[in-house]
């Protein structure tokens, strides 16, 4: 595959994000003195209950969904770009080729609908973020396949209101190889276009993940040290 797929780390289950709290916290509880026990086991309870606390407890749990978000995001973008060098492919043993050899356009139709499943995922992916980046990319796609929405048309792709694609099975498997070729193959075509964009989204993802692992350890931290008890929980 032209990206890796496991990149995701335990910060995707916000349960456990928690519990990882809580080792950090028991550890410390087990080192403090009895009279600071009392308000230290209060603190545990907050970090169980999942509250905003000093610790950041709510703030991971976001933090998880968020990269849970920017995940599927990078998977899906990536995803899209390769069915598209898929069906941009003009090599002796490309999808076209063989269906010229063989005059079966099955693969291709599945390869067609590969796509637009991944493509639907990551446009919903991009509408759930909201970011203004990614209100950008979802503006530059929608543009693509309004341009090409009659060439999609014609093999039973129709365009929706939200920018994802639904596709007529019927009118997709009847179409004959040199519309699929014109509208699906080549450099110019729907999808090698919107791979482009793809390209930019799954990087955009991924140097979100990053960032939000980042600044919210550091936020963590910071706030845990601002509340005057940095020094005197960790003696």
């Amino acid at each position: 595959m032209r990206v890796t797929r496991n990149y995701m780390s335990a910060l995707l289950n916000g349960n456990n994000s928690v519990n990882g709290s809580n080792s950090l916290l028991q550890r410390a509880l087990s080192r403090s003195s009895k009279s600071r026990r009392s308000s230290r086991s209060s603190l545990l309870n907050q970090v169980n209950n999942g509250r905003n606390d000093i610790f950041g407890t709510g703030a991971i749990k976001d933090t998880a969904n968020t990269q849970k978000l920017y995940y599927n995001m990078k998977y899906h973008a990536g995803q899209v770009a390769d069915y598209a060098d898929k069906l941009a492919d003009t090599a002796k043993n490309s999808l076209f080729a063989k269906a010229k050899e063989s005059g079966d356009t099955a693969e291709i139709v599945s390869t067609i609908k590969g796509f637009v499943s991944q493509y639907n995922s990551m446009m919903k992916n991009l509408h759930e973020s909201g970011g203004r980046a990614d209100n950008s990319y979802i503006t530059q796609l929608n543009s693509v396949s309004g341009m090409k929405s009659s060439d999609l048309a014609s093999c039973g792709v129709r365009r929706n209101y939200d920018g994802t694609l639904t596709i007529d099975d019927k009118k997709l498997a009847a179409a004959d190889l040199d519309t699929l070729e014109n509208v699906w193959g080549g450099s110019t075509s729907f999808p090698a276009r919107a791979a482009t964009w793809a390209d930019s989204v799954e990087s955009s993802a991924e140097r979100n993940m990053r960032a939000e692992v980042s600044n919210t350890y550091s936020n963590l931290f910071n706030n845990y040290g601002s509340s005057g008890n940095y020094f005197n929980f960790f003696r």
